[in-house]
């Protein structure tokens, strides 16, 4: 396994167990989203109230594919919406699945670059 999906590996574990301050362990300080004005504390921010939410929410890794210092990770969040509002949307009960993909560019350990998100927040209205 090559030193970036080990990194991503150890991100996408802390992910899991609930440490969001991983935002700040695994980005280098000149990171840079080239689709959203996502930061860490907005990084952060969304690991925290997705937790939030969805108190059984999984986090699944589905295909991690390298090329060079890139790596596109397509990853899902499957939970129940049975805890507190995600984005001002309230509880319903109801079973959630967010799907995204990243794609990151790693330098030196650190994640400095990043493409991509979750895909379907929108459009099955967790997000207004």
């Amino acid at each position: 396994m090559s030193d970036n999906l080990r990194t991503l590996a150890k991100y996408s574990e802390a992910m899991e167990s609930g440490n969001t301050e991983a935002v700040y362990e695994f980005w280098a300080p000149e990171f840079h989203s080239h689709v959203t004005s996502r930061v860490r504390g907005e990084e952060q921010k969304w690991w925290e109230q997705a937790r939030a939410a969805f108190p059984d929410m999984v986090f699944t890794v589905n295909l991690v594919i390298e090329s060079g210092d890139l790596v596109v990770s397509n990853w899902t969040v499957q939970g129940t919406h049975t805890g507190a509002a995600f984005y001002d949307v309230p509880p319903t009960g109801e079973p959630v699945t967010i799907n995204g993909t990243a794609i990151i560019r790693l330098r030196d350990g650190k994640i400095v670059e990043h493409w991509g998100g979750p895909h379907c927040q929108e459009g099955r209205g967790l997000i207004r």
